[in-house]
């Protein structure tokens, strides 16, 4: 269905300094490659903007321009 794509897995472990360890099962989760969102932000629930703040600042003042929101 899926093809062969690109995947990222996570271990989840313990957490650290939880009360009730002895009920928390260690799983992997395997998760196929199919949006721009990698393996660090499935893991870590951080989201890493890959544009720069100069061409960030570009594309919204070309908008602010077009609309004259200001």
């Amino acid at each position: 269905v899926l093809g062969d794509p690109p995947y990222n897995f996570m271990l989840h472990t313990a957490p650290l300094r939880e009360p009730a360890l002895a009920h928390f099962h260690w799983h992997l989760e395997i998760i196929p490659k199919l949006t721009r969102v990698a393996g660090f932000e499935w893991g870590s629930g951080f989201f890493i903007n890959s544009v720069r703040p100069e061409d960030a600042a570009a594309a919204l003042r070309e908008v602010a321009d077009s609309a004259m929101l200001y």
